[in-house]
């Protein structure tokens, strides 16, 4: 599988992943993922784990289309997030979903009103 470095930049910006949250993953430095970015093509292991995180993505983005909830909680740091993912990615989905459902988005920690207004 190639992934150019356009690609692999489009892809990490959709899904809200960013260069330091990779190279951890990944094993390597931040350095070698912003090269990847930049001018070189990313290693097929890796593209094949870019790609996987696609599809987890696009699932879960289904997922919660289909609960068609009023409201989405997302995380407003990493220490907040779930799953090892960063808040990032957490928040583009929570935009992809906003976008079919109207939902609003709010922080784990705000408290909401049915009527979608936070409490102040």
């Amino acid at each position: 599988m190639i992934v150019s470095p356009a690609e692999m930049r489009c892809l990490c910006e959709y899904m809200g992943l960013s260069a330091k949250w990779l190279a951890a993953r990944w094993g390597v430095t931040d350095y070698s993922v912003q090269r990847w970015e930049r001018n070189r093509i990313l290693p097929d292991s890796l593209a094949q784990d870019l790609a996987d995180l696609e599809v987890e993505f696009n699932q879960i983005v289904a997922r919660e289309i289909e609960r068609r909830a009023d409201v989405i909680l997302v995380p407003r740091t990493d220490d907040e997030a779930l799953e090892g993912k960063p808040a990032a990615w957490w928040r583009a989905i929570a935009h992809r979903v906003r976008e079919d459902t109207d939902a609003m988005i709010v922080y784990y920690s705000d408290d909401v009103r049915v009527d979608h207004e936070p409490q102040a």
